[in-house]
């Protein structure tokens, strides 16, 4: 089974943000694979031990999103494509075209990626890309089997377990907490140095982009009000306090 792994790089949830003339200050190793995507990558090599087949991996970034590329093919990815674009594209509709684009040239029996964006949290380049490609593609999975050469997937729905039948290819999202993902081990580093890496720079075209122009801090000043009483009166105070607000 021929997969490729959709990835991202985001910036990691403990190292701080700093703000100057309304512009983000990261430092470049504060960047690392966005953690749901690294999800999505594990489900994607225990489905190669069960299965076999090839674990191709993705990612729209500047040339640095290497490093994380690097570290896909350490953890057990068996090849690498960084779609350079720089400065990165933000958009989501703008990522999913560029990988779709790519993807087109490409064979797959199923993609995976994660639920979300720990930085923009959209959960739409996954079905976009689905969309854009014409293919199948369902969220939420729980799990992922192959049987007969079709695929039976399970999902979580709003109130209980679907499962679905069907053929390749497709696409699916795989939620946060799913699994816990491996780390690189050493003979895994020594042995991504060897594998395919490729870099496609795409063209980029700023009418087509959008950029944040200024990132602010939120104002979290609050103002605490205890209203104290029996119920009725608790509910004409804050009756009160809300008119206030219009």
């Amino acid at each position: 089974m021929n997969m490729i792994v959709l990835l991202s790089r985001t910036i990691s949830p403990d190292d701080p943000i700093e703000l100057v003339n309304g512009q983000t200050v990261v430092d470049p190793t504060s960047y690392i694979i966005n953690p749901p995507d690294a999800i999505a990558l594990e489900e994607a090599i225990q489905l190669k031990v069960k299965y076999g087949g090839t674990i191709t991996v993705i990612m729209v970034s500047p040339s640095e999103g290497e490093k994380q590329l690097r570290t896909a093919l350490a953890m057990g990815a068996d090849a690498a494509i960084l779609l350079e674009v720089d400065p990165i594209e933000e958009y989501p509709a703008i990522v999913a075209r560029k990988i779709a684009d790519y993807i087109k040239s490409v064979e797959f029996d199923l993609i995976l990626a994660g639920d979300f964006a720990t930085d923009g949290a959209s959960s739409q380049v996954g079905p976009r890309v689905a969309t854009i490609l014409d293919i199948s593609y369902l969220t939420n999975i729980q799990k992922v089997k192959k049987e007969k050469g079709k695929m039976i997937v399970t999902r979580n729905g709003e109130r209980d377990i679907e499962t679905y039948h069907g053929s390749t290819p497709l696409l699916v999202t795989i939620p946060q907490g799913l699994h816990v993902p491996r780390l690189a081990s050493v003979l895994g580093i020594i042995q991504a140095k060897k594998k395919p890496y490729k870099l496609v720079p795409i063209e980029y075209n700023e009418l087509a982009s959008y950029h944040p122009q200024q990132y602010l801090f939120p104002n979290m000043q609050r103002k605490k009000t205890m209203i104290q009483g029996d119920k009725s009166t608790e509910i004409t105070e804050l009756a009160q306090i809300i008119k206030k607000l219009k």
